[in-house]
């Protein structure tokens, strides 16, 4: 029988648990430490008293590059994510301090080993519970990736997804009593949508008039943004004020391996459709505040996505919570995120579909603001405030009641 808060001292409900956050962070370049920012943020804006500390880690072999960027704020300790060292060393001195509870942000990729399995050394040499937010669920996880997402999961005191959609991927696949899983979504910005917002913002960042598309975050294949540019004939043909700006640099580590191919790509495609001047690339990692000045201009996102197992992805929730109209194609957080009206869902590889799609808002503006005004609705329980009090219930509940799985 799951344990109640009701049996729980008064002091283990009122007061923040210190929280130890492990995940990629600022300045490191990557999607998942803006969240951890975000998320660690958010929380100690609960209780200022308490501030939490974050482990950050770095990328394969390169500590010391990050080292040089000198973290800022909390940053307390750093794993150097191919050193199985390091991942003893920090759980060693995280056990050694007042910690009550950690909190690992997962996505593959991230962590070294085969599928990510150093993280689990680290899992395992903790004595304190600890959280697993998982970015990434597949919905049909087989051999060795398997076995380590299984592994991860045995090993956390409570597991968190971002959607509604990973439940039963979670509960389908692997071993894990359904009291340990919790769905709490991505954070969002807690922004004021109004259309005088997006008229001065326009004007501040010098795009007057033009009707803007937009699409951002780290940039590569995978993003097929080759598919919004070759719509761009027929979208200008009706909305010759139309501009698409890409904004965002390229992967890093994709442009590690192949450089600023995928991006040159699609200039160059844009010089041949003849639409270079309605296409601007922005090649830059932005903060937080310029990303949402970006988003406020805005009047249509589109994410042509190739991927329809993306269970989550910040980018859109961003967009959602700006109150944005979005148009996307079918991949799983966007039929979760835009259903009923929130937003246009377009088959993959379609350019002919995204330029309708994407017309039919620009040239109907009632519309536009009818799906805009959904979208902000549905946002609301996500703002980061939100997000952070259902993180500080969970961590108040693991804090007392949930010892580490392999002390239990």
């Amino acid at each position: 029988m799951q344990e109640s808060y009701m049996d729980a001292p008064s002091s283990a409900l009122s007061s923040s648990p210190r929280v130890a956050f492990v995940g990629t962070y600022p300045p490191r370049e990557c999607g998942i430490g803006t969240f951890t920012y975000d998320l660690v943020n958010a929380y100690d804006s609960i209780d200022p008293t308490r501030l939490s500390t974050v482990a950050a880690v770095n990328d394969y072999g390169q500590m010391y590059d990050y080292d040089l960027h000198d973290y800022q704020g909390r940053v307390r300790w750093q794993i150097d994510a191919d050193d199985p060292g390091s991942y003893i060393e920090v759980a060693d001195e995280i056990n050694r301090s007042r910690i009550q509870v950690v909190n690992i942000q997962h996505e593959y990729g991230i962590y070294g080993g085969d599928d990510g399995e150093s993280i689990l050394e680290f899992m395992r040499r903790l004595n304190k519970p600890v959280v697993l937010t998982m970015h990434t669920v597949l919905p049909q996880p087989e051999g060795h990736f398997k076995e380590v997402t299984q592994s991860l999961l045995d090993e956390a005191s409570a597991v968190v997804v971002l959607a509604r959609s990973a439940v039963p991927l979670i509960l389908n696949n692997y071993r894990l009593p359904p009291d340990r899983l919790h769905m709490i979504p991505h954070g969002i910005p807690n922004f004021t949508r109004k259309e005088a917002i997006r008229r001065r913002t326009k004007k501040l960042l010098g795009l007057g008039d033009q009707a803007l598309l937009s699409t951002f975050g780290l940039i590569g294949p995978s993003k097929a943004i080759e598919y919004v540019i070759e719509a761009l004939p027929e979208i200008v043909e009706k909305n010759p004020k139309a501009l698409y700006l890409v904004i965002g640099e390229t992967h890093p580590h994709i442009r590690q391996r192949e450089g600023e191919a995928y991006r040159n790509a699609l200039m160059e495609r844009a010089k041949e459709l003849g639409v270079q001047r309605h296409v601007r690339f922005n090649n830059r990692f932005l903060t937080n505040s310029e990303l949402i000045r970006y988003l406020a201009a805005t009047d249509v996102y589109v994410m042509a996505y190739l991927g329809k197992d993306q269970i989550v992805s910040g980018t859109l929730a961003y967009a959602v919570g700006c109150g944005k109209a979005v148009v996307a194609t079918p991949f799983a957080y966007a039929e979760e995120m835009l259903a009923n009206g929130r937003g246009i869902i377009v088959p993959f590889r379609d350019s002919p579909a995204i330029a309708t799609a994407v017309s039919s808002l620009l040239t109907d503006r009632k519309k536009l603001l009818a799906m805009e005004e959904k979208a902000y609705r549905f946002s609301r329980p996500m703002v980061w405030a939100s997000v952070a009090r259902a993180y500080l219930e969970l961590f108040r509940y693991v804090s007392y009641f949930r010892a580490p799985v392999h002390a239990a």
